[in-house]
């Protein structure tokens, strides 16, 4: 049996339609209560805000074959990471120093201290956006909703090869809600990969607002490919 999940990776997105959604998980091994937390280090492929004063959560990849780990700044303390924080931590390698050690759980990662969230290096650049296209972290911004999402399929290649695991794509929904230059932000295999950009592609949206005005916005998909 295949199931195949595609989620955006702003939780605003998530109430805009009902679909089965796979949550990104970290894949820690548990550590002793009584070791120090040691740092989690990868790189940042997304970072994603609900609204201009919400929490801001970044996905990491880890070293491991496609796992990830999702990194939290609460909104309390976003505005000690400065007002671009997209632009700071987006596809660049970080470390991270959590507050307690990490267990196989759901949890995030919560940063609340800039010294928690350290730069370690630039990673291969995606590309920059053009200077009309907002990010979700940007101010008095509304977030597009989607209105219709494609499914991927599993392709033969990936079932024979029995591939499982993730691919996040970033996209520009653009001011009539169309979607257009996804790129492969975080491949799993070459045919899912192909097969995750012309299903996101297709996507619908409402597209995104500035004070009240229909933008063009980049926004990322996180598309789970599981095989039973």
């Amino acid at each position: 049996m295949t199931r195949i999940a595609g989620r955006l990776l702003s939780s605003a997105f998530r109430a805009a339609y009902a679909l089965p959604v796979t949550m990104a998980v970290s894949g820690f091994a548990a550590l002793s209560a009584q070791e120090p937390a040691p740092p989690v280090c990868g790189r940042v492929v997304a970072v994603s805000c609900t609204g201009p004063s919400s929490s801001v959560k970044l996905l990491l990849a880890l070293p491991a074959a496609n796992i990830n780990a999702t990194v939290v700044i609460p909104a309390e303390q976003r505005s000690l990471f400065g007002s671009r924080v997209e632009d700071r931590f987006d596809q660049r390698h970080v470390c991270v120093a959590p507050a307690s050690p990490v267990s196989v759980s759901n949890q995030p990662l919560l940063v609340r201290a800039p010294g928690q969230l350290v730069v370690t290096g630039d990673a291969q650049p995606t590309g920059s956006l053009a200077d009309d296209v907002y990010r979700t972290c940007d101010p008095d911004v509304q977030l597009p909703i989607a209105l219709r999402q494609v499914h991927a399929q599993f392709t033969s290649d990936a079932m024979r090869a029995k591939v499982n695991g993730r691919v996040v794509l970033q996209g520009i929904v653009d001011c009539a809600g169309a979607v257009r230059d996804v790129v492969v932000l975080q491949p799993l295999e070459p045919s899912l990969d192909a097969e995750a950009q012309r299903a996101f592609a297709q996507w619908v949206f409402r597209p995104a607002t500035h004070m009240g005005q229909s933008v063009t916005m980049a926004i990322t998909v996180e598309m789970i490919f599981t095989l039973r």
